[in-house]
C-alpha cells in the first residue's frame, strides 16, 4: 500500500515581504542621514597660536596703491620697508637672497606676493618676470589675512 503525502512544498517565491523590508531600511537609512548634524559627526581641535611671528621661510611682499608716489604704487618688503619701484625692490631682494646662497634650493625662501585691487596687470607682470630672471620662488595670495 503506497501513502501519498498530501503536502507539496510549493517551488514559487514571493518577493513582496522582501520589498517591504527594503522599503523600511530605505525609510531608516534617508532619516538617520538627515538627522546627523556634520559639525558633531567629526570633532576636530585644530591648533591655534598666539604668536605673530610669520613663517621665517617666507619673504612677504605687498604692492599697494599709493597717490603720493610717481609710479602710483608703494612695495612693502617684509611688512616693514617700503620702496618706491620695482628695482629697488629687485635690490632688497638680492640682498635678502644673499644670506640664503650656502643653502640647497629646497630650503630657500619663498616670496609670498599680495597685491592691491587697483595694482595693473602691467605691474604684476614686472614682478613675475623678477623673480622668473632671478629664479626666485614665488606664491601669488589674493587677499591679505585680516
Amino acid at each position: 500500500m503506497a501513502i501519498k503525502r498530501s503536502s507539496k512544498t510549493d517551488p514559487t517565491f514571493s518577493a513582496s515581504s522582501m520589498t517591504d523590508l527594503i522599503f523600511l531600511l530605505l525609510v531608516f537609512f534617508i532619516l538617520a542621514t538627515t538627522l546627523i548634524n556634520p559639525n558633531n559627526a567629526v570633532r576636530l581641535t585644530l591648533p591655534s597660536s598666539s604668536s605673530q611671528e610669520g613663517d621665517p621661510s617666507v619673504i612677504s611682499l605687498s604692492v599697494v596703491g599709493d597717490q603720493t608716489k610717481a609710479s602710483g604704487y608703494r612695495f612693502v618688503l617684509n611688512g616693514e620697508d617700503e620702496y618706491g619701484t620695482v628695482s629697488d625692490v629687485a635690490a632688497a631682494l638680492r640682498i635678502l637672497y644673499a644670506t640664503y646662497e650656502e643653502r640647497p634650493e629646497e630650503e630657500r625662501p619663498y616670496i609670498s606676493l599680495r597685491c592691491d585691487e587697483k595694482v595693473t596687470v602691467d605691474q604684476l607682470v614686472e614682478i613675475i618676470d623678477l623673480t622668473r630672471e632671478e629664479n626666485y620662488k614665488m606664491v601669488l595670495a589674493t587677499k591679505d589675512k585680516k
